[in-house]
Formats: C-alpha cells, structure tokens, sequence
C-alpha cells in the first residue's frame, strides 16, 4: 500500500518536471500553477519566484520519492501478529520466543532459563484473569507436539490485574513483594514461582514450579496499576 502510493507521488513528480523543462517561457497559467505547488511545500510565493525554484523542488521530490520507494520494496516483510488466545499453538510459539529473547538478557536469564525448563517439562502454567483462562503451556518445537494446533483451558474467576496480583502474590515484611533467590516472585496458592509481563501486546502470569525452596529476597518492586500498564519483572 505504502508503496503504491509512493510510486503514484514519484510518477506525478517526474511528470510535472519534465513538462516544467519543456517550458521555454512561463506563461500566466504556469506562473499560478507553480506558485500553487509551491505554497503546498510551505515556499514563499510573494515575490516573483522563477522556474528555477519550482524546478529544483520537484527534482529533489523525485529523487526522495525514488529512493523511499525502494528502500520500501526492499525492506517490505510480512509480520505474523501475536495471538492472544493462549490455548493456540501460535501463542505458545510467540511465548517461546519471548522466553528466548528474555534468556539473551543479563537481567532475565535466570528467570527465562526456568521457565523454558518448565516449558519443555510442561509444567509451565499461563494464566490471563482478565479473559478468565489457566492453560498448561507446551513445547511447540517438542517431537510429541508438532501436531498440537490447541489446547484446553481452564476457567477461572475474571479479575483485574491490580487484584489478581494482590490475591497470588506473597508479600515480604517490608510489605514489597517478596521474590525467590533466582528473582521471581511467589505465588501464596501455590509456592511456585511467579513471573509478570508480556507476550507481544498483552500481559500474562506465568507459573511453574520452584527447583529449591523459595527464599524470599527484599524485593521493591511496585504495585503493578489496574490497566497493566507497568511490568512488575
């Protein structure tokens, strides 16, 4: 689409520019119709502007256009957008992928290597309270789920995040909440480990079970708002 356009905008450049050159002498009706184009690029048109200037405009709006249009052509690539039914195989691969980009940062490692570990366990939960959903994740890449296209959910309770959390979450004795010696935090129903954040656009509460008993460290992280608009990792 980007690149129609900009191939009809190159096309009417380089038309305007080659019957401007052909003029030998500008005319009443070419006097006007170059000051038009000229007031559309913002030009100050008071004065007796010559074809020079409408010239040298058009002559570098065709140069832009041209490159932009194949940088365009070059460069265009399809995006897969990432699912938020979490009982698709496309979400467990853009979750896998995520984990994976996690375990390439200083600051996730630990907490990305658990979790892919419990993913190819399966022993990884996803949980959305606010479409009311608990799935065990599985291993999309894992020989005896190349044709798991789905799974089943389990319902639960709706809930906002800011309540959710508050109801799953333990707390330390400063009142923070409290995390486990790799960095995640624990989940008081449970006592496994506990993660916050995104999967493309959307926040998830994943789960999985702890390898050592949880000690909890003086963690300061804030209370993540309703909207989910901060991340608690």
């Amino acid at each position: 689409m980007v690149s129609s356009i900009q191939s009809i905008r190159l096309m009417t450049t380089q038309i305007a520019l080659k019957a401007l050159k052909e003029q030998e002498e500008t005319t009443t009706s070419t006097s006007s119709a170059s000051s038009s184009i000229l007031q559309q690029y913002g030009l100050d048109t008071s004065t007796s502007s010559s074809n020079d200037t409408l010239t040298r405009l058009l002559t570098t709006l065709a140069t832009k256009n041209s490159s932009s249009t194949d940088d365009t052509t070059s460069s265009t690539t399809t995006t897969t957008p990432v699912s938020t039914d979490v009982t698709t195989a496309s979400f467990m691969r853009s979750l896998k992928d995520s984990l994976e980009e996690m375990a390439d940062t200083a600051a996730g490692k630990k907490q990305a290597d658990a979790m892919l570990a419990a993913l190819k366990a399966g022993t990884l939960t996803v949980t959305d309270p606010v479409s009311g959903q608990k799935i065990a994740a599985w291993d999309v890449d894992d020989e005896k789920h190349k044709d798991t296209s789905s799974g089943a959910a389990t319902a639960i309770a709706t809930n906002n995040w800011s309540d959710f959390l508050k109801e799953r979450l333990t707390r330390g004795e400063d009142v923070s909440y409290a995390k486990s010696s790799d960095g995640s935090y624990i989940d008081k129903t449970t006592g496994e480990n506990a993660y916050f954040g995104t999967v493309g656009s959307k926040y998830y509460y994943l789960s999985w079970p702890a390898a050592n008993a949880n000690t909890p460290a003086s963690g300061t992280d804030k209370m993540v708002s309703s909207s989910g608009s901060s991340d608690t990792n």
